[in-house]
């Protein structure tokens, strides 16, 4: 099988990691020449087939491509895809699948008529831990209420959502559809909900901003004095841990310590949280009542220091509860409470296999002549959820 890759950073290089044998790139699409170059000598890619322009992809002459992995940017996705299986080509589609519900729906409308399969990235249905969970909540009986409260953690919120590439919403979309879009799609996947009634939303931008900065901050963490006792530390983050680098492209003659260094003293992600131009929000509150009244209540949280899910799931014949990796199911029929403890998965590499495992499911559905785990149909309601929150 025969596919092209569009957009070549983190995310994609991660499902590339995981391509099953048989599986040939032929074909790049990156603006950014370091990462180009790099990916066209992993895998073998002739230079006459790397592109640093979609236009001019899309125009040439390519070799015979039965399917293609778009991981571009958020708002790219829909018109890259469009063309991808306007030419009859297969796609392994990053999530968000689109901007909005139109473009969402457009699509899902082409890739229909088109007959090809689109495939979300929504690894959560493939994580072990969310697997579980959803395994014992089936023993709930019919659910009654959903409370779950995404953790972003300081590293994540401060690097992705305050200093990086999705902290404004006008380039990059609203915070909830960026992060949350698969937690939605695992509720309602969990639920086995289609419908989607109504939606209320409520958020706003609450710490990180200039009014709210500590006295004696500095514009750069590198020339703060308060620095060490910052949670929010790029130096700490980037230099110290080593953490969260691996999006940093390192030119030839420089060693990923200097490009760090350089990233501290004057990029993007050197900047103090407070003194960033980021607008999106950093807390959220939305509540959604799904199919037989069922009602969800989900909680988008940046400020704390704690990174992780947590869920409480309420069903007619007992509560199940999932934090940081643990799970108790407390039945009403008085029965020995079911614990269990997934927390060993909380680092493990490629979301506990979950990135491997929908690679693996989308090419081998593929090749099956079959539906994707994840499909464009089976994934809108929890992108719905996002829109319709984003529309209050």
């Amino acid at each position: 099988m025969n596919i092209a890759v569009l957009g070549v950073g983190n995310r994609a290089r991660k499902y590339l990691s995981s391509l099953p044998e048989g599986v040939k790139v032929c074909s790049l699409v990156e603006p950014e020449e370091i990462r180009l170059r790099q990916a066209a000598a992993r895998f073998g890619v002739p230079a006459e087939a790397c592109f640093s322009s979609a236009v001019d992809f899309f125009a040439a002459a390519l070799p015979h491509i039965d399917a293609a992995i778009v991981a571009a940017p958020d708002r790219l996705h829909v018109p890259l895809a469009l063309q991808c299986v306007q030419r009859g080509w297969h796609v392994l589609l990053e999530k968000p699948v689109a901007e909005d519900e139109e473009g969402y729906r457009q699509l899902l409308e082409a890739a229909d008529g088109a007959g090809v399969h689109v495939g979300v990235c929504l690894e959560m249905r493939l994580h072990p831990y969310f697997q579980r969970i959803r395994e014992l909540s089936a023993r709930l009986g019919r659910i009654v209420s959903i409370d779950h409260t995404e953790h972003i953690g300081p590293d994540r919120m401060a690097h992705t959502f305050v200093r990086g590439l999705w902290s404004q919403s006008e380039v990059s979309g609203p915070i909830f559809l960026s992060k949350c879009c698969h937690d939605a799609d695992f509720l309602l996947w969990l639920t086995g909900a289609k419908e989607v009634g109504e939606v209320k939303s409520s958020g706003s931008l609450t710490l990180f901003r200039s009014d709210r900065a500590p006295l004696g901050t500095s514009e750069r963490c590198i020339d703060c004095r308060l620095e060490k006792r910052c949670p929010y530390s790029a130096v700490d983050l980037y230099s110290r841990r080593g953490e969260w680098i691996s999006g940093f492209d390192v030119p030839e003659g420089l060693t990923l310590s200097e490009v760090i260094g350089r990233e501290l003293k004057q990029g993007r992600y050197g900047r103090c949280v407070y003194h960033c131009d980021n607008d999106v929000f950093d807390t959220q509150m939305v509540t959604a009542v799904l199919d037989g009244g069922l009602h969800l209540t989900m909680r988008l949280e940046g400020t704390s220091l704690q990174e992780g899910r947590s869920t409480r799931i309420v069903g007619a014949n007992g509560v199940l509860e999932a934090d940081g990796g643990r799970i108790r199911l407390v039945l009403n029929d008085l029965s020995d409470p079911v614990e269990e403890d997934y927390s060993a998965l909380n680092n493990a590499p490629l979301h506990a296999g979950a990135d491997a495992a929908l690679v693996r499911d989308f090419f081998g559905s593929i090749a099956a002549g079959k539906e994707p785990s994840a499909t464009l149909h089976s994934a809108f309601p929890g992108h719905l959820l996002c829109y319709k929150a984003e529309r209050q």
